[in-house]
Formats: structure tokens, C-alpha cells, sequence
């Protein structure tokens, strides 16, 4: 357990996350006497808890052990700018482990994508599914605009990117692009080491990209059953993503 006098040495955010480890841990768990007034003390001290945060934390703590604690834990992550993950591989820091991240030799260009939202989902897609680097065709939606932020989950920090034309990117890689009338996704066989074009959520592909992928491995596409001709993009690469990592043997 995390000495009062340790968590005090620590930096403020650090502070916080720790003061949430203790309450999330002592909701479950008996706690020396006295022990979790002295990380109140901490907690309410911060000049990152407001006194608005600070009387809500206050009544949380009043209700004791169970579902005050909890409440405590996930409001200082609320005022870290987290959201609730337990989940996640934490450095002794409290900041997301990148280097536990296993990585393949798959590479993906993003062709014209022009929704941030959309480009967040495809870097918190690729740093679940191994990617190493994603490239952007000039004019796609940044990775640093606060949506696409948002939306991957912090992954933009964990994922190399680069703005690059296509044809600045190794050539020796095979080429392939998730695009309609393609081969079914069942039946594609995926390299091990290559680069696979998203296309644009209206337009697709650019004649440029199709020719290059045409030239290469071909084409990829996801069968669908329903009454609608399409799926989101950041869907339909989750989907391309989890298919090519399974074959290359994770």
C-alpha cells in the first residue's frame, strides 16, 4: 500500500491517479485506521480539485466503504481527463504503458478520410490490432484535432503517423485496399508485412490508390446482410484489422 508521505512526493496528477488507485482498492479491501483520511487530506488539498469537485467528494466519502469509494475513484479520473478504464497497462507514473503494445508489419494509409471522429476510431482500432504506423493523404482529418483526440482514446500518442503521398511510401511493401467489389475478407489472404489503403467514407479509394492496389494484392471487401449498402468506416477497419492480425498468427 502507497504511503501518504510517498503520494505526497508525487507530481499533482500523480497524486490524483494514486488517491483513485487507494479508493478503488478500499472499496473491496479493509484499510488502516486513519489511513484514507490522511489521502482525503491529500485529495482535497490538490489545486486541481475544485470546490465544487471537492464537496462532491466529500459527500462520497461520508458514505463510507462500497459505492462511495467507487464514486471517488472514477471522479478523480473524471478530473484527470480520464475515463474509467481499469483496464488499461499503467506505468508505476499512472501514464498508459505504450511499450506493451505489440506490434506487426501492417501499415495503413489513410486516403482523403475527412471525419476527425472517424480517424480517432481507426488509430484506437489499429493500436488494438497492432498496427506500426498509419500514413495520411494531404487534406485527411489530423490525428491532433481534439476530436480525433478524443475519439482514439489518447492512441494518436501511441501510433507513428506522418502525412506522406503515396507514392513517398516504401515501395517494396504490397498493397492492398479495403474497398467494395474486392475479394471477400473470408477468403483474402493477407500479407505479413504490407500496407492496405482506406478510402475516403464517400468516395473510397482514389483511381491513384486503385490502381497501385490492383497492381498489388488487390482488393478486400466485408460481406454485409443487412438493408443498408454500408458501414462506418472505422467499423468496417476494426473488422479488416482483427482478420489480418488473426492470420498473421496472434
Amino acid at each position: 500500500m502507497i504511503t501518504p508521505k510517498k503520494i505526497r512526493s508525487l507530481k499533482p496528477r500523480v497524486q490524483l491517479r494514486k488517491a483513485a488507485d487507494v479508493f478503488h482498492e478500499a472499496a473491496s479491501s479493509e484499510m488502516e485506521p486513519g489511513y484514507l483520511d490522511e489521502v482525503m487530506e491529500i485529495v482535497l488539498s490538490s489545486d486541481l480539485v475544485d470546490r465544487e469537485d471537492a464537496e462532491r467528494i466529500k459527500r462520497f466519502y461520508s458514505k463510507g466503504k462500497g459505492i462511495g469509494y467507487e464514486d471517488i475513484h472514477y471522479a478523480l479520473l473524471s478530473i484527470l481527463g480520464d475515463s474509467p478504464a481499469d483496464w488499461d497497462k499503467r506505468t508505476e507514473e499512472g501514464e498508459i504503458d505504450w511499450s506493451v503494445r505489440k506490434k506487426l508489419d501492417h501499415y495503413l494509409f489513410l486516403d482523403h478520410l475527412r471525419s476527425p471522429y472517424n480517424v480517432g476510431a481507426i488509430f484506437r482500432n489499429s493500436e488494438a490490432f497492432c498496427v506500426k504506423e498509419i500514413y495520411l493523404a494531404p487534406g485527411t482529418a489530423s490525428p491532433e484535432h481534439p476530436r480525433a483526440v478524443r475519439t482514439s482514446r489518447s492512441t494518436v500518442e501511441a501510433i507513428p503517423w506522418k502525412e506522406a503521398e503515396l507514392e513517398e511510401i516504401d515501395s517494396s511493401l504490397p498493397v492492398f485496399a479495403l474497398e467494395l467489389g474486392g475479394t471477400d475478407i473470408r477468403h483474402f489472404r493477407f500479407p505479413e508485412k504490407g500496407l492496405c489503403i482506406i478510402g475516403s467514407e464517400e468516395t473510397g479509394i482514389t483511381p491513384q490508390a486503385r490502381q497501385l492496389a490492383e497492381s498489388s494484392l488487390g482488393l478486400v471487401s466485408i460481406p454485409q446482410f443487412g438493408a443498408k449498402g454500408s458501414i462506418n468506416v472505422a467499423s468496417a477497419v476494426s473488422i479488416l484489422l482483427y482478420e489480418w492480425m488473426r492470420q498473421s498468427g496472434v
